[in-house]
């Protein structure tokens, strides 16, 4: 017999799974200046249980060289509240940091991201509060959590390290940096785990704004691995992403997708991109 209140911690799982998976920032394309931005996303599982929600990104300046990245996820079955302070490392120091680690001249990222702090909150419905905290020391490359249920110390931690949001922010500038293939080392409860994609190529995909040019990129697993995870940036708003879609081993389906979007408190306009 299904206990009680199973079907609240499955629909809060899968909102938590769905949107956990969403990425979003704005660049300026030359000089990859960041821009202030707000956006939001609507979120459906194509299989099973319907799940409504929508989510937003938004990344605002402390200043000149710290920002403050935020995710906020709200619905009737779990709110999600996750943030992340960072600063922006000069080009040219970060392509001295990337091209020292490569043995070959390769392309390299022209603007690097370094995690500050991290917070995670997850609220929701007939289930304990979930708290995360990452703070990192560059000087001394360290990265902990202070937390009294989630204590632990990461020492000698590589330049590529970073939390789970604020990784999302170099994916994007890498992607339209030019590179191919990235590498991240995410620290979570104690441990860096490993995080991959390549770049794909150029597709034109429908969107609510209708058919729009994407950059498609793919996030690497193991060749036996089931699950699937595609996204497609905007190829006319530099590292915008307007899609992302996942398969689980189980065959369940999600996707989300780009509901509106504002940059430098101006709403985007994809009238102008849209192919006929």
């Amino acid at each position: 017999m299904m206990p009680r209140f199973n079907i609240f911690t499955l629909l809060s799982k899968h909102l938590i799974l769905l949107f956990a998976l969403l990425f979003c920032v704005v660049a300026n394309a030359s000089a990859f200046e960041l821009k202030e931005h707000s956006a939001t996303y609507t979120a459906k599982i194509k299989k099973g249980v319907s799940i409504k929600g929508s989510a937003v990104r938004s990344l605002s300046k402390i200043d000149d060289q710290n920002w403050l990245y935020r995710f906020d996820v709200e619905s009737f079955i779990a709110d999600i509240k996750e943030s992340a302070r960072l600063r922006v490392i000069p080009p040219q120091t970060a392509e001295t940091v990337i091209n020292a680690e490569m043995d070959a001249p390769q392309p390299h990222s022209l603007l690097k991201i370094q995690s500050l702090d991290y917070s995670y909150t997850l609220s929701a419905f007939l289930m304990p509060d979930r708290k995360r905290q990452i703070k990192f020391n560059w000087e001394q490359r360290t990265a902990a959590s202070s937390l009294k249920d989630d204590k632990w110390i990461l020492n000698d931690i590589p330049e590529n390290s970073y939390d789970p949001l604020t990784y999302q922010l170099q994916l994007l500038v890498d992607v339209h940096s030019g590179l191919k293939d990235m590498d991240y080392q995410l620290a979570k409860k104690g441990s860096l785990r490993e995080s991959n994609f390549v770049v794909l190529g150029t597709e034109a995909i429908e969107t609510r704004f209708g058919k729009l040019n994407a950059i498609v990129a793919k996030k690497q697993r193991d060749d036996d691995a089931k699950r699937e995870t595609f996204l497609w940036f905007s190829a006319d708003y530099p590292l915008l992403l307007l899609k992302m879609t996942q398969k689980e081993s189980d065959g369940e389906e999600y996707e989300i997708q780009l509901e509106k979007a504002s940059i430098s408190g101006k709403p985007v306009d994809f009238s102008s991109h849209a192919l006929n």
